[in-house]
């Protein structure tokens, strides 16, 4: 006989229903009358689901007491009444939702069932092991609201459902700006009102001087563009096969040109010249910008997804008018966009799309300031960690980053760049996993200077502190929001003397300058899902602050940890740093060794490749003081812990120590 199922919330919640008589009833306290039971007459061990007992609690046996014990008594039963077993309906399980069923017991037993699996756990312990081992289904995995930045679906969130993206648009290289590109980064939170009705809201922000050279003007132009707004889409159509959405937005959007908004001269009117005019000073406007769209989007097949939204952005024509005379800027545009999805399996989605504008005004201009009509491109893929967690990646064209502006090429020129996004949905399922044990949950602290591969369970917050006997001050704080994946929501500090002997020295550790740095760090495979070791990778973006260069970096590190025996874990950590000065890279290779119960050794080295004589080491002795209680002594000469630190040598040892919190 096939395993049977009624549906994903009643097998969710058979187990721990199946357990009630085990579990205190809370609000009871020590001494109090616990719950009674009783079988049903007739009732015996070993019947079918079919027969099993319903249950319902009997009146207070004494109403007046202030903490009264619970009784139960048998539903009634019939047909159509709530006791009767006949009104489940139980079909076979698919096998594509076998991970549904608990895992089977490591020696089999007449009791557990034909299968060799338990029919249901028999302590709070088994059930909540066999809540942790259950896959999520497809359906658990949201939709694509949006294919890539310009082209909407008619695809939304389900009532209450809420969604949290963060990504950037950026050419692969500053251009005449220098650095490491023209970034645009943004936010946006998307809600399901209704399962009709999603409500978005966004912001955007841009401060990099123009990417290509204006001739006309003496000096590289400054450019600023801030966003932000809130979107309504109202979903008209909801069928099998089709879908028909109508969205609109209203934005406000400052857009500023010339003097300078960069961290390094920021407030200076007179830094560069604007575009719209020959003041020679700063243009800066507030404008009220909105769009039209109506999504329309067909489910072809399980796999393949397409969509067609025309609409209209409503944008000024013009800027500075008295501030020296107003110049030409987009103006209105009625477009056309449209796209297709495939979804080989459930983790991952090809997409790519394009977005034509028809006017009546423009979406680029170049470097001699002639604006023009291009279409948008874009070509990527949507990979799903979990339900809960998906990061997306794609080639295009376009650099506006919410829907009045998605349509805008790279101001100055139309290039061909890189959009990057990070997707969290809170109440989506997690990857499950069994619980770390307390070496594990060590592990998932991280090295010093080379990291480890796993990440804290759901739900963990971390803090450490460090200081060093050279004057370095770091501090950090993550949460994780998935047994996969931990946000650093905060790292930096401040580094003192480390010698200055190179450009990326001199631009990214000078004396007392804040550095702050926000990113995550992701577990992909792992030995808890059947892996031989822990594979991760993690990325940090950031910059210095005044009184120092003012200039930023991208950090990113792919990581592997072997468990090799219960005392002895090693690490591979390759890392590279990608700035305006340089791309430094380095090997980390480093190891956990266990020192009885409450100790810890950690030697760890950086192979620096870009510059050999970076190369540095570092050794610790971890203290594991409690569950939530870690110290690292150490001796090393890296320039510091922080990121870039890791790839620049010290001169000299430094002494530190780094308190670590995790609760």
């Amino acid at each position: 006989m096939p395993p049977v199922r009624c549906n994903r919330r009643g097998a969710l919640l058979a187990a721990p229903l199946a357990l009630l008589p085990l579990l205190p009833l809370p609000g009871l306290a020590q001494g109090q009358t616990q719950t009674q039971w009783a079988p049903l007459p007739g009732n015996k061990a070993g019947t079918s689901p079919s027969s099993s007992p319903s249950w319902l609690p009997l009146p207070t046996a004494n109403p007046g007491s202030a903490t009264p014990g619970v009784l139960w008594q048998p539903l009634p039963s019939g047909p159509g009444q709530p006791g009767d077993a006949g009104s489940v309906n139980w079909q076979p399980l698919p096998p594509s939702e076998q991970s549904l069923l608990p895992p089977a017991p490591a020696s089999a037993t007449p009791a557990a069932g034909a299968a060799g699996r338990p029919q249901t756990p028999s302590t709070p312990a088994e059930a909540e092991a066999l809540l942790n081992s259950l896959e999520p289904l497809p359906a658990d995995y949201p939709p694509l609201l949006r294919l890539g930045p310009a082209v909407p679906t008619a695809n939304q969130l389900a009532e209450q459902q809420g969604q949290i993206s963060g990504f950037t648009l950026s050419p692969f290289s500053g251009g005449s700006a220098g650095g490491t590109g023209n970034q645009n980064y943004a936010v946006r939170l998307d809600a399901g009102l209704t399962d009709q009705l999603q409500l978005s809201g966004f912001y955007s922000n841009a401060d990099d001087p123009l990417y290509a050279p204006i001739p006309s003007r003496a000096s590289q132009p400054a450019n600023f563009w801030e966003s932000y707004g809130a979107a309504l889409q109202w979903q008209l159509l909801n069928t099998k096969a089709w879908k028909l959405g109508l969205a609109g937005s209203l934005e406000a959007w400052n857009v500023g040109s010339g003097g300078c908004d960069s961290f390094s001269c920021k407030g200076n009117d007179s830094a560069s010249p604007n575009i719209f005019n020959n003041s020679g000073s700063r243009v800066y406007t507030r404008n009220l910008v909105g769009s039209l769209a109506l999504p329309i989007t067909w489910q072809a097949a399980p796999q393949w997804q397409f969509s067609f939204s025309p609409g209209v952005s409503f944008l000024p024509a013009s800027q500075g008018a008295g501030q020296g005379g107003a110049g030409s800027f987009y103006g209105n545009n009625v477009f056309v966009s449209g796209g297709i999805s495939w979804q080989p399996s459930r983790h991952l989605t090809l997409f790519s799309s394009a977005l034509m504008p028809f006017g009546p005004g423009s979406n680029s201009f170049n470097g001699d300031l002639v604006f023009s009509r291009v279409p948008i491109l874009t070509a990527g893929l949507n990979w799903a960690l979990n339900p809960r967690i998906a990061l997306e990646g794609t080639l295009t064209n376009g650099w506006g980053a919410t829907p009045a502006t998605a349509l805008l090429a790279l101001p100055s020129s139309n290039r061909l760049g890189y959009f990057a996004r990070f997707v969290y949905t809170p109440a989506a399922p997690d990857t499950p996993q069994p619980p770390l044990s307390p070496r594990r949950r060590s592990l998932a602290s991280g090295g010093l200077t080379v990291n480890t591969a796993l990440v804290p369970p759901n739900g963990t917050t971390q803090l450490w502190a460090n200081a060093d006997s050279s004057g370095n001050v770091f501090g950090y704080a993550g949460y994780s929001i998935s047994n996969i994946l931990q946000l650093d929501l905060f790292k930096g500090g401040v580094f003192n003397n480390v010698p200055q002997t190179t450009p990326l020295a001199d631009t990214y550790t000078n004396n007392g300058a804040l550095q702050w740095r926000f990113g995550g760090k992701a577990t992909i495979l792992s030995p808890l899902r059947g892996f031989p070791i822990w594979v991760g990778g993690r990325i940090s973006l950031g910059r210095e602050y005044s009184p120092g260069s003012g200039q930023g970096y991208v950090f990113a590190e792919s990581i592997s940890t072997w468990e090799a025996s219960p005392n002895l874990s090693l690490h591979f950590n390759p890392k590279v740093a990608w700035s305006g000065v340089g791309t430094p890279w380095a090997i980390g290779l480093g190891a956990n060794i266990q020192l009885g119960r409450s100790f810890q050794l950690i030697p760890e080295a950086n192979l620096v490749g870009s510059d050999i004589s970076q190369s540095n080491a570092t050794l610790a002795l971890r203290w594991l003081a409690s569950k939530t209680v870690q110290f690292d002594l150490y001796v090393g000469n890296a320039a510091g812990l922080l990121d870039m630190g890791q790839l620049l040598g010290a001169g000299q040892a430094r002494l530190g120590g780094r308190l670590i919190l995790s609760f």
